[in-house]
């Protein structure tokens, strides 16, 4: 086998095994024919040296993305953890959707344009961008709303690229801040875009193969959710003090926990074959739940309340575990009653 074969066959191991026993062979004889240019010293240094291509390595990641991400055509396991990763996309998209709504609400607040709310206290500062830069920069964050809209609507690559622009100007900022030291350094921020550059890649899961989402009722979720859950939160924030404490991966795993035990008692007077991509997607939330409450830690140790929030984030931590360990279970348990991936599958057609 040569080099350039061994390096080929590697990127096919993140094709399912079951589709690799079928096609391999053939896709690898196809690349190497592909690779020959009818001049044998050329051919022989590629076969020694050569690498497949960019274009190759990516045609093989969406291909293994729509075969284990499965639509509406795959197989009940691929089907069911395809519909997951929607779902879990689509709800952490909705939640970026709906905080980003509700923040409007909260600065029109601090500038003291809402009077039938107490006035903010001085810990409540409202800073405004000191130029048109800024200020554009600043409503970068706004776009998870149109984002979250072009997703729902099927725009999927509109949605990924509109989302690239809520994610980017953040992590700028936060560098230059952190590299200025006009913040403290803190894990926080980054764990942060790292879960939105997560969020950004599983919209992949939205292939052409994938069940159109159904609009209306995603559609409604935002003001829904709105007045669920920003909206109450920040009008008893802004007269309870001590409810400040609460941070955004707090209310992650509040939020997540919450939804998964109406889940679990909706669960059991519905079908588990209805109700088994949203047990997944749930599993798949507490999961960042939790690494996000996790990895966001180390930042309370230089805080004044710092023992106070700690016990705040363990209680957080044991509240996911408790509801979502046996969600888990549950799921597993359901995936492993659905028949595999079969041996034989058909080959979707992938540039060369």
């Amino acid at each position: 086998m040569s080099p350039l074969e061994e390096h080929y066959r590697f990127v096919l191991r993140l094709l399912p095994a079951a589709y690799r026993q079928e096609w391999e062979d053939d896709m690898v004889a196809a690349f190497l024919d592909s690779m020959d240019t009818g001049d044998p010293e050329t051919t022989a240094y590629l076969t020694d040296y050569g690498r497949p291509s960019l274009s190759e390595v990516a045609s093989i990641v969406s291909l293994a993305v729509r075969l284990r991400l499965g639509g509406a055509d795959a197989p009940p396991r691929s089907y069911a953890w395809g519909q997951a990763v929607r779902l879990a996309t689509l709800m952490a998209m909705l939640a970026h959707a709906v905080m980003v709504t509700a923040s409007i609400a909260v600065t029109l607040w601090l500038s003291g344009k809402i009077a039938w709310l107490p006035a903010p206290a001085l810990e409540w500062p409202l800073s405004l961008p000191s130029n048109i830069w800024h200020t554009a920069w600043s409503l970068a964050g706004y776009a998870w709303l149109p984002a979250y809209v072009a997703l729902v609507l099927g725009h999927r690559r509109v949605a990924q690229a509109v989302a690239l622009l809520a994610i980017v100007p953040p992590a700028i900022t936060t560098a230059v801040e952190q590299a200025a030291g006009d913040v403290p350094l803190s894990v926080s921020p980054w764990a942060m875009r790292f879960i939105d550059v997560v969020l950004l890649l599983a919209m992949a899961a939205f292939h052409h193969g994938a069940p159109p989402v159904p609009r209306r009722p995603w559609l409604l979720a935002l003001p829904i959710g709105i007045f669920l859950v920003p909206v109450p939160l920040f009008t008893i924030q802004a007269t309870r003090p001590a409810l400040r404490l609460l941070d955004w991966p707090g209310l992650f795993c509040a939020v997540v926990t919450v939804t998964m035990v109406v889940h679990l008692v909706g669960r059991v007077s519905s079908r588990s074959s209805r109700t088994l991509p949203w047990s997944l997607a749930l599993t798949l939330l507490a999961v960042t739940a939790l690494a996000l409450r996790t990895a966001t830690l180390p930042d309370y140790s230089n805080q004044a309340q710092r023992t106070t929030l700690a016990t705040i984030a363990s209680v957080e931590v044991i509240a996911v575990l408790a509801v979502g360990v046996p969600l888990a279970v549950l799921a597993i348990r359901a995936l492993r009653r659905l028949p595999p991936i079969p041996a034989v599958a058909r080959r979707p057609t992938t540039p060369t």
